[in-house]
């Protein structure tokens, strides 16, 4: 990856069968030598289990750090307006996501570009 290139992290919903449907097509054009442009993604059964998971707190959460980090984890609070350690929960989710990164102990960072929101809207 170039550093001009653009990092996008894509959220679908998606049924366990398109997943494996999707990762064996994969596997076939890798194993026909085509190239295969990195992708990196999340998957969720249903959009509720989407909407559950990302919610509006945990977005405003991610665009605050994407805006403004890297930062410490002791700035959220101020930068925020929420307490610690509901705080600390959602940055271990997103973090276990790979949606926001922890590193050096209490810095965090969104690593992405951009996020590509899938959720289609037939069966």
């Amino acid at each position: 990856m170039t550093d001009t290139e653009t990092r996008v992290l894509r959220v679908e919903v998606s049924t366990p069968q398109a997943a494996m449907e999707a990762f064996a097509d994969t596997w076939e054009r890798a194993e026909r030598g085509e190239s295969l442009a990195p992708m990196e993604h999340i998957g969720f059964e249903s959009l509720a289990e989407l909407l559950a998971v990302l919610t509006p707190q945990r977005w405003e959460l991610i665009r605050l750090v994407r805006q403004h980090g890297p930062l410490h984890t002791a700035d959220l609070p101020a930068l925020t307006g929420r307490a610690e350690e509901p705080l600390a929960q959602d940055l271990a989710l997103l973090s276990e996501l790979g949606i926001i990164e922890v590193y050096a102990g209490d810095q965090v960072r969104v690593p992405w570009d951009e996020i590509d929101l899938r959720v289609p809207l037939a069966a």
